[in-house]
């Protein structure tokens, strides 16, 4: 069974960014519509990383790649 790497609950830009491979402005323009969820920790952005993954279950799911399959 393959090992599950456990990711943080509050991550670094960087690392949510890599990790559901959107870049750090769509981040930044997410956090700023309130769409997810992040703090401060004096100079440094931590991302709420349930509030990502919540953002990825709720978008609409593709059904056909346009004819393409």
């Amino acid at each position: 069974m393959p090992q599950q790497t456990i990711f943080p609950e509050y991550a670094p830009m960087q690392a949510i960014a890599t990790r559901f491979g959107i870049s750090r402005a769509t981040l930044y323009r997410l956090i700023g519509k309130g769409t997810i969820k992040a703090v401060k920790v004096g100079r440094a952005t931590r991302v709420v990383t349930a509030s990502v993954e919540e953002y990825f279950a709720n978008l609409p799911q593709l059904h056909s790649l346009g004819g393409r399959e």
